[in-house]
């Protein structure tokens, strides 16, 4: 496996890790608080109520499209542990492994 088989083997790893990180930190907060952050009280399209959706939430924030996500997360699950989860995700998702 080549150079780029590698980087992608350890971003997938990193990606995976913070989508289970943030399912078990707010997946509970954000089916109890739904009432929060959508009008009908419907789960929003952007949630950590499962793997699926915690993971394309990742996804997101590492391609820059962050600040509505965590916005709806700091509503439900309180602002500094949405703020630290999301900034680790920024720092080790964008600046460490781009740098590889």
């Amino acid at each position: 496996m080549g150079a780029l088989g590698n980087l992608t083997l350890v971003l997938a790893i990193i990606v995976f890790i913070f989508a289970v990180v943030g399912m078990q930190l707010f997946g509970k907060n954000y089916q109890d608080c739904v009432c929060k952050i959508s009008k009908d009280c419907t789960l929003p399209r952007w949630h950590m109520k499962d793997f699926f959706h915690s993971f394309l939430i990742v996804f997101r924030v590492l391609c820059g499209e962050w600040i509505e996500t965590m916005w709806d997360c700091m509503e439900v699950a309180g602002q500094p542990l949405c703020i630290l989860v999301f900034m680790l995700v920024m720092v080790i998702g964008n600046l460490v492994v781009s740098d590889l």
